[in-house]
């Protein structure tokens, strides 16, 4: 295995999903049945969110009608209530709560835990929040090490 394949690996390893934006049209040209598209196809945008294992893809879908979404990874010591209270405060006192479109958690190893949040990018957006406050407010919570906000790619128009 070169390096290249082995910081990929890596990579991924620190990531719990994967996320892609997509417009009505593309969601009708996937593979999606049309009975499951009938369902969802009243928003203009979609968040696809795909959280690889060994031997299974899982694939979540969120109509939404804001193409800017976020995702805020953070990276913990360990999970344990006290954390998991912590970042839920954090989410409330900052009011990004209401902006969640999907939450979720893992343990690889036991240091190697993660969690992350995918919010409606719009009121990050207009400057209410700061990238730095939200990363200072999940720093001083105890046992998390890093923050990571990174916005969600859209396929191309």
């Amino acid at each position: 295995m070169d390096m290249i394949e082995k910081n990929s690996e890596e990579s991924q390893k620190n990531k719990i999903s994967n996320g892609l934006i997509i417009t009505k049209e593309h969601l009708r040209s996937t593979i999606f049945p049309e009975e499951v598209q009938n369902e969802i196809d009243e928003s203009p945008y979609y968040l696809l969110i795909f959280i690889s294992r060994e031997d299974v893809i899982k694939i979540f879908c969120f109509p939404t009608l804001n193409k800017k979404i976020k995702k805020i990874l953070i990276k913990l010591e360990e999970f344990s209530p006290e954390v998991v209270k912590g970042i839920s405060e954090v989410l409330n006192n900052l009011q990004l709560n209401k902006d969640i479109l999907h939450t979720t958690g893992i343990c690889y190893e036991l240091e190697k835990c993660f969690y992350e949040t995918y919010l409606v990018g719009e009121a990050l957006e207009k400057g209410n929040i700061s990238m730095s406050l939200i990363n200072e407010k999940f720093m001083a919570i105890p046992r998390v090490n890093k923050v990571s906000i990174e916005d969600i790619p859209m396929i191309d128009e």
